[in-house]
């Protein structure tokens, strides 16, 4: 949501929702057990992660091309202070594989990628690209709602702030 829609936009929100699922699909192997009606996810950090100074919202630092996530800089950004702006996931959900940048505070959604549609005429592909639209924005709110469950417990300080400390540091291997 957006100002201009009444609800405030809480940017360190976005970064740590980033950060989580960077740290989650490592620690759990990409695996993601969202309960009903989600179910199953494999998520991993594709080819692109944006980063910015914590009191500014321009980009200083972007690492592209394959895995830049298992990159020496991408965790020394983190462990430097820098936020996540942008990310870009790999999302497998039964047999549908998708591609999807989240960006900025409001965590748009970016340069998606659906699965290949079989051709049964123009209206049908269109029904089933605005499906498997749905399905990429109903799987990301299953995300982010796990994701609001722990934020929001006291398994935040206790667990998962220490363990995202340790990841970053390279503590945990």
């Amino acid at each position: 949501m957006s100002e201009a829609e009444g609800l405030p936009v809480l940017p360190h929100v976005a970064g740590e929702f980033y950060a989580w699922l960077w740290w989650a699909s490592e620690t759990r192997g990409a695996h993601f057990e969202l309960g009903e009606p989600v179910g199953a996810v494999e998520l991993w950090v594709d080819e692109r992660l944006a980063f910015r100074n914590p009191d500014d919202t321009k980009v200083t630092a972007v690492m592209t091309g394959d895995n830049p996530a298992a990159t020496l800089e991408a965790k020394a950004a983190l462990a430097g202070g820098k936020v996540l702006q942008e990310l870009r996931l790999g999302m497998r959900r039964d047999d549908r594989e998708f591609l999807v940048t989240l960006k900025g505070p409001s965590m748009h959604l970016q340069s998606l990628k659906l699965p290949q549609v079989v051709d049964d005429g123009d209206e049908e592909i269109l029904f089933e690209r605005i499906h498997l639209y749905d399905e990429v924005v109903f799987v990301l709110g299953g995300l982010f709602a796990q994701f609001a469950a722990v934020r929001t417990s006291d398994e935040w300080a206790q667990d998962v702030l220490p363990g995202l400390h340790d990841w970053v540091l390279g503590l945990d291997e």
